[in-house]
């Protein structure tokens, strides 16, 4: 067996500050400790390890006992960018870092293979093996995915990994891609197409569900994971994700880690990073053609031609025709993109290289000046009292009262209660995402269901009186019932019901994911959740739930939402929301103070039949409910049902 030949790498890594350094060294580091990534390619390998500091911050290195393991390793080097750094455009200050620390190699940058991690990627244990066989096929150029997780989550779960002897993170990809599948980011679940429950303007990566154990993806944009120039560094004109790999391999050869099980990289990040940009809903391949054609190059869209997997387990059976159905959705929306964007002078590093020469401030006030990876940049400024009633009066007006209370009992008898209303009550629409649940569910074999409600639910009392399902109110209660069961109990409910309806508020809403968990132990297999959120007097509310809605996905989906075929129609709109609001000033009015305002009641009286009647209106127009989110959402009910028949599979043990 003949030795493998050695390559020489540069692991670059900026990092500064002794909080990021701290965090950094926490899960990060240990995670590249593992002994399937730096240790192997230290072995095997001519490795040095660059760090990318601040002078101000070289010092916290040296205090802490695992860069002095990493040290053991390999050479480490610190190089300074002080004059990079600024108080915000991290982007700007990390490409240009970057540029500096392939530059520092000089003439042998050719002969270098570049490795960059960011401060917040984790490695399963084996990644950089891994990379480093793509390396030896003559690969010059490794692009990498990695997968969001909700950083305050997954962090700490993280940490608890870390042997304390050894100061490392050894866990497998499938177990960490486990990990992050229990916590995916909000943004992940948003670029999910297989989902209409939330969406988002910003599809730099669009994700397909296959199975519980395997999520499919296509990536725009993508880390560059590995590069060995063809020609050395030029001057920077654009973000290191836009413009590295065109400027340094010209040939345009790439390939990219495809499988989770032999590269994985986890991405921390909070779960309000980027949560401006989520919304409910979904998005057609014409809208996400769109926001693609304002920004993506022509190695963008090179690079989303290659399917990735992400899995827990051995591929499914099923791939293969998943992998035609994403196939096909996203030639579709590559057919309805403009033409590519090219990364020379792209316009987000022109506004982005503006503002940060403007956050150095004097630093770097004349446009000639700046850092050397700079210097051959040209125009980055572009732009781009009332008298007692007579007896006679006073008995017609008693009896006048008695009319119009009467008038009033009858309306509302009229109107009915929930789930069951006219069609000109303001809540018809709402209650038709129930009611149409039912029928569903009626038009199968005989069921056994349960209603999971609030206390103060309306729904409780109609289901009860009705019949055909178990009332359970008092969600919490029931979570925490379930939690104090013994195996044996909980072996006895399992799968008890065939259908479960979830009915919570926007008050409550953020705590779904949770019932969810316990509620999908009580679900047959075949059986379906369904969660009714209700913004009760939304109309009230100046906010937009259906943005807000957007914001909590990850708390109203369960962790295993990636096994289950998810369903999501919603109901709202401007026209909705402004009839109620109408409605509810007219009925303000219904009750006089005094004699002197029967006029207003009068008219109050007139003109609600008419507000009434426009409520009809609206509501008959959009009577058929869909998964499209309407502006001001009152109402939204999600569908889950195991994607594979496996709600076995897809419910977590508890």
């Amino acid at each position: 067996m003949t030795d493998k030949i050695k390559i020489k790498i540069k692991f670059l890594t900026a990092i500064w500050g002794a909080r990021y350094i701290e965090e950094f060294a926490r899960v990060s580091l240990p995670s590249y400790l593992a002994p399937g990534n730096l240790p192997i390619v230290a072995a095997e390998n001519d490795l040095e390890v660059l760090i990318l500091t601040t002078s101000e911050s070289r010092a916290t290195f040296d205090e802490m006992p695992i860069f002095g393991r990493l040290a053991e390793l390999c050479t480490v080097r610190y190089l300074l960018i002080d004059d990079l750094i600024t108080s915000g455009n991290y982007g700007v200050t990390l490409t240009l870092a970057y540029a500096r620390g392939i530059q520092d190699s000089g003439e042998a940058q050719t002969e270098t293979t570049f490795v960059f991690m960011n401060s917040d990627f984790v490695l399963a244990d084996g990644s950089l093996r891994g990379m480093v066989d793509k390396l030896r096929e003559g690969h010059r150029c490794v692009m990498a995915p990695s997968l969001r997780a909700r950083a305050e989550i997954t962090l700490p779960l993280l940490a608890d990994a870390v042997d304390p002897v050894t100061e490392t993170l050894v866990m497998s990809p499938r177990d960490m891609v486990r990990l992050t599948f229990d916590h995916l980011h909000p943004t992940v679940i948003a670029k999910t197409a297989t989902q209409n429950f939330v969406t988002c303007s910003t599809h730099n990566q669009i994700y397909w569900q296959v199975d519980r154990n395997t999520l499919l993806a296509r990536y725009h944009l993508i880390f560059m994971l590995a590069i060995r120039p063809e020609v050395p560094m030029p001057a920077v004109n654009s973000y290191c994700d836009y413009g590295f790999v065109p400027e340094l391999v010209p040939s345009g050869e790439f390939t990219i880690m495809d499988d989770s099980d032999d590269f994985y990289m986890l991405e921390l990040q909070p779960s309000w990073q980027e949560k401006q940009f989520v919304h409910c809903g979904s998005s057609t391949p014409d809208k996400i053609a769109s926001e693609l054609s304002v920004w993506t190059t022509r190695e963008h869209r090179r690079f989303a031609g290659v399917d990735i997997v992400f899995r827990t387990g051995e591929l499914p059976a099923n791939l293969p025709a998943a992998r035609e159905k994403m196939g096909a959705f996203v030639a579709d929306v590559h057919k309805r993109m403009t033409p590519a964007v090219t990364h020379v002078d792209h316009f987000y590093w022109v506004m982005g290289l503006q503002a940060w020469r403007s956050l150095k401030g004097d630093s770097y006030g004349d446009q000639a000046a700046g850092p050397r990876e700079l210097k051959a940049v040209q125009n980055s400024d572009r732009p781009g009292s009332a008298v007692p009633p007579a007896r006679p009066r006073t008995t017609l007006r008693r009896r006048m009262v008695h009319w119009y209370i009467g008038l009033i009992s009858w309306v509302r008898a009229v109107a009915g209660t929930k789930p069951n209303v006219a069609v000109w009550h303001h809540s018809w629409l709402d209650c038709r995402l129930v009611l149409n649940w039912l029928s569903a569910v009626g038009r199968r074999r005989p069921t056994r269901n349960l209603l999971l409600s609030d206390p103060d639910s309306a729904l409780a009392n109609a289901f009860s009186e009705q019949g055909g399902f178990e009332v359970e109110q008092g969600i919490q209660r029931f979570i925490d019932g379930y939690r104090e069961l013994d195996p044996a109990a909980r072996a006895e409910v399992k799968g008890r019901y065939d259908n479960v309806l979830l009915h919570t508020t926007r008050a409550n809403v953020r705590s779904t994911a949770d019932a969810l968990q316990i509620v999908a132990n009580y679900v047959a297999p075949g059986g379906s959740i369904a969660v009714y959120i209700e913004h009760v007097n939304g109309e009230v509310d100046p906010s937009n739930f259906s943005i807000e809605l957007a914001q909590y996905a990850e708390e109203v989906l369960p962790p295993s939402w990636i096994g289950y075929d998810i369903e999501a129609q919603f109901v709202g709109g401007t026209a909705k929301r402004r009839l109620r609001l109408m409605e509810r000033r007219l009925f303000r009015h219904l009750t006089p103070s005094s004699v002197w305002r029967l006029p207003v009641l009068v008219a109050a009286v007139g003109l609600w039949p008419v507000v009434a009647a426009m409520t009809a209106i609206n509501n008959f127009r959009h009577r058929d409910i869909g998964g499209v989110c309407p502006e001001f959402c009152s109402s939204a009910l999600l569908t889950l049902r195991a994607s594979d028949g496996g709600a076995e599979g897809a419910r977590p043990s508890v």
